[in-house]
């Protein structure tokens, strides 16, 4: 049990070294493997088998300034605690580093790879966890990760996306992962938002060379729609809570992650079989407007978008481009579009905009093709995420002229609500 004392000194708890490590999981479900272990510290509490919550460990760590001589003695106790169960493990150890006392005339710099050698680990089985935030100075904390990344430690950037995270030292530290903050996660599989902010940071370590964890994931639908995105390193209460008892802990994980695997491999194939479908479905919808053309004038084009659109609410609105990617018609919105109230800066694109540079343009040159379905974006039009489906027209596809390009933007969450429900 746990509780948040009052009644122990941190004096105390370093001349005894009352400490407890916990170890929380971080596994692979791509490989169906324990990555790592995290070490996660509990006080003792003098005289009982209550725990002190680490909370209350670190913020008297820090009003009596001993802080640096508490963080040696969290990393000591969990190489003790790991090391004969290491004996028998691939799997590595992460410690989490007290940024705040590094600096440049610090002891701290040789301190920890000499006392990992000396309790016999291997630097490269050793994940150092820093939050670069909490660093005085950038300077010194690139030291620092340059010293241990060159000894062979592997570089652990925590709470990444959380409220103080910086970019300019997440270029300079370049570390080998990043570990997605659990806010960012938390909600993901209903929040459009979450996901295309994790989807970037993804995108970011993919090209730096850092692999992404999700972690404090509690639902598997976090862990699903994280799989989809391509994140692969997971931590959290939905793989396995915090112990002591590393070979039960390991057992149980192992279990877990082959259920996970199982539910994930089932997700995966009905994300592909949904993304058939949205794109036959759209295909379907494309041909019928497409038929409608040859009937259509320039003076009755916008009558016919605007009916077609009255018969499909998950279109936002749809335009035409000439060869040179420049827009020929207006912009026709849903009848069904509604005031998001976002700024002036999203509004619909006027005849004679240049679309030359967009993805739904340069992808006929690029690649050849006749239609194309975007990713997910933030559009222009609207300030809502939405697809872009297009369509190149030759001669004989109606009176909208050779070789003109045809574009419809379906909203996102109206595709997904459309074709769940198609689905159910």
């Amino acid at each position: 049990m746990s509780s948040y004392p009052s009644d122990f000194t941190l004096d105390d708890i370093l001349e005894n070294e009352r400490v407890s490590t916990f170890f929380q999981p971080i596994v692979s479900l791509k490989t169906g493997t324990i990555f790592a272990f995290e070490a996660l510290v509990r006080g003792l509490k003098p005289d009982s088998d209550d725990l002190i919550a680490p909370k209350e460990l670190f913020c008297q760590a820090d009003r009596k300034t001993m802080a640096l001589e508490f963080d040696r003695l969290c990393r000591k106790k969990a190489l003790e605690h790991f090391s004969e169960f290491h004996a028998n493990s691939s799997a590595m150890i992460f410690m989490n580093i007290n940024t705040s006392v590094i600096s440049a005339g610090s002891s701290e710099k040789p301190q920890i790879g000499t006392v990992s050698r000396q309790m016999g680990f291997d630097p490269r089985h050793i994940g150092l966890e820093l939050i670069e935030s909490r660093a005085h100075s950038a300077d010194d904390l690139v030291e620092f990760v340059r010293h241990y990344r060159d000894s062979g430690f592997l570089i652990v950037i925590d709470d990444f996306g959380s409220e103080h995270s910086n970019l300019d030292r997440l270029i300079q530290i370049h570390p080998d992962i990043i570990k997605i903050d659990r806010n960012l996660v938390t909600g993901i599989a209903d929040d459009p938002y979450r996901q295309s902010i994790v989807k970037s940071i993804h995108s970011l370590a993919q090209m730096t060379g850092s692999l992404c964890l999700a972690e404090g994931v509690e639902t598997l639908e976090e862990i699903r729609v994280c799989h989809l995105i391509g994140i692969d390193l997971f931590q959290g209460f939905a793989i396995g809570e915090p112990s002591p008892d590393l070979p039960t802990l390991e057992r149980q994980t192992l279990d877990r992650v082959a259920g996970l695997q199982n539910e994930l491999h089932k997700s995966v194939l009905a994300a592909l079989r949904d993304k058939r479908r949205l794109t036959g479905d759209i295909n379907v919808l494309a041909d019928w407007l497409i038929r409608q053309l040859p009937s259509a004038s320039g003076e009755n084009l916008d009558t016919v978008f605007m009916e077609f659109m009255a018969m499909n609410s998950e279109i936002e609105c749809i335009y035409l481009l000439n060869a040179r990617g420049t827009q020929i018609s207006d912009t026709i919105t849903s009848p069904f579009k509604q005031d998001n109230n976002r700024h002036s800066i999203f509004t619909p694109a006027l005849k004679g905009s240049n679309h030359a540079f967009k993805t739904y343009f340069t992808c006929f040159e690029a690649l050849g093709i006749s239609r194309y379905l975007t990713d997910v974006y933030l559009s222009l039009a609207s300030g809502n995420l939405c697809r872009t489906f297009s369509i190149k027209l030759a001669n004989g596809d109606g009176n909208v002229g050779i070789d003109s390009i045809l574009c419809m933007d379906f909203l996102e969450e109206a595709i997904k609500t459309t074709y769940a429900r198609q689905s159910s």
